[in-house]
């Protein structure tokens, strides 16, 4: 049976892998990177997935900035075009932040902030991730609103 792997290019900052049917994508990327303790860098990544969880941006009835309730769906798609940044929380426990493209077996194109867990590959994701050795990002809140970014920080953060 075909397993999720990833080398790791140090002199470069290149991380590129694939992975296998079954794998969570959010957190198969996540931990390819725990193996090479990678606390900062950028990804990209297309594949095939089973199912997605995933939310969109907008508004709430008060007109206040939220993300909509989570989406789920069990049908395959196509992703086009996964993007996103790899960091860590503030308890130091991985994080990513998830961006994708995808389109339904109709042609249907749809697209938001992926959710950890329930995005299942179908076939395989292949990604890559530009490394930034020297630096930590840090998934934080911003103060007075609900929402927490990363924020980048370089060698003294270590």
């Amino acid at each position: 049976m075909r397993q999720s792997h990833a080398i790791y290019n140090e002199e470069k900052g290149i991380l590129i892998g694939s992975l296998a049917a079954g794998e969570d994508l959010l957190l198969g990327i996540l931990k390819q990177c725990e193996k090479y303790n990678i606390q900062a860098g950028s990804f990209q990544c297309m594949g095939s997935l089973e199912s997605v969880h995933y939310c969109m941006f907008g508004k709430d009835s008060n007109g206040e900035l939220t993300y909509t309730s989570p989406i789920k769906k069990d049908k395959p798609v196509e992703l086009l075009s996964g993007t996103g940044f790899i960091g860590v929380k503030e308890d130091n426990l991985p994080d990513i932040h998830f961006h994708g493209v995808m389109i339904d077996e109709h042609g249907k194109i749809h697209g938001g902030h992926f959710l950890e867990g329930g995005n299942t590959v179908a076939i395989t994701i292949e990604f890559s991730v530009t490394v930034a050795p020297k630096a930590k990002a840090v998934r934080e809140l911003i103060p007075g609103t609900k929402f927490s970014v990363f924020n980048f920080y370089g060698e003294e953060a270590q």
